[in-house]
């Protein structure tokens, strides 16, 4: 259970030992941090800026999509439902922590607050769901935040050290969304709302820039048609919520009326190991059976 549990930081251990021999760490956040800080060190005044509401709200849309997956591949493994009433109630509460999380930060001059994705992939390597782990985990970014020298130790982490774990993670995440998919019924309506989505979303990714010259005519834009220009920037620069947005679209325009049976497991052939296991006998008690066989014979 422990080896389990401490894979990951056995990782950055090793990956930051080798890092620092090589000369890749740089200490200086050390150095700068503060031994101890506090979110009320300095004062702002609250003031509501109008231009910044619209790509404010579409930056709250986004975390709650996010929100959304990043839950339903949580409870995917976790071997939970990801469907039905329990589910639902699990997105809601996902959701709507996740927005009070958002306004607190925002109240403390931070931008909204993100879940992080890998978290369902450390899920999945250290095969621990419980909640308790995760009040923990809170705990301790408290305290990280509260100690300035020991947020200063993870800031010097080398960026190539943190790429080599997230990359196995977020590739679980990916993995996650994949089995989630293999629930749902795949009617015509459903593929057609997919490829969609998809569509969208790898092609954001494969041509990331494609949206940079679609307000270059307007001259002197006033700051409320700014504001609505950085919106939609914001939402065709995000893939999942360009994609999210689609299949929201689509799954509400589209009809639900094609009756498709869902897919049924292959029946089991006699070379099926699974469905017909091999069973090993004792070679002494089947040959005490054929003579009695034979005796009664």
């Amino acid at each position: 259970f422990l080896y389990r549990g401490f894979r990951i930081i056995v990782g950055l251990i090793v990956g930051c030992i080798v890092a620092g021999a090589t000369g890749y760490i740089d200490g200086s956040p050390i150095k700068t941090s503060p031994a101890i800080t506090f979110v009320w060190v300095h004062t702002f005044k609250l003031k509501i800026h109008p231009p910044a509401i619209l790509p404010m709200l579409a930056v709250y849309i986004s975390l709650a999509m996010e929100a959304i997956g990043d839950i339903t591949a949580s409870a995917e493994v976790s071997r939970v439902a990801v469907e039905g009433y329990e589910f639902d109630t699990r997105i809601q509460g996902g959701v709507l922590g996740d927005g009070i999380g958002g306004l607190l930060s925002g109240l403390m001059t931070n931008p909204p607050l993100s879940i992080f994705a890998q978290n369902n992939g450390v899920i999945a390597i250290t095969r621990c769901a419980n909640r308790k782990a995760g009040w923990w985990c809170c705990s301790f970014l408290i305290l990280f935040g509260i100690l300035g020298k020991i947020s200063g130790v993870f800031l010097s982490i080398p960026n190539p050290v943190l790429g080599g774990v997230t990359t196995f993670l977020f590739a679980t995440v990916m993995t996650s969304g994949i089995r989630v998919l293999s629930y749902i019924t795949w009617s015509r309506r459903n593929r057609f709302t997919l490829a969609a989505a998809m569509s969208f979303g790898v092609g954001n990714l494969l041509a990331p820039t494609w949206y940079t010259f679609l307000f270059e005519g307007v001259d002197n834009p006033s700051p409320g048609l700014r504001g609505l220009f950085d919106s939609i920037t914001i939402v065709l620069s995000t893939p999942f919520l360009s994609a999210g947005i689609v299949s929201v679209l689509l799954n509400l325009i589209l009809p639900d009326n094609e009756v498709v049976p869902k897919d049924q497991p292959p029946e089991p052939t006699e070379h099926d190991i699974e469905a017909h296991p091999i069973v090993h006998h004792d070679t002494e008690s089947i040959s005490s059976d054929e003579k009695k066989r034979k005796e009664s014979a």
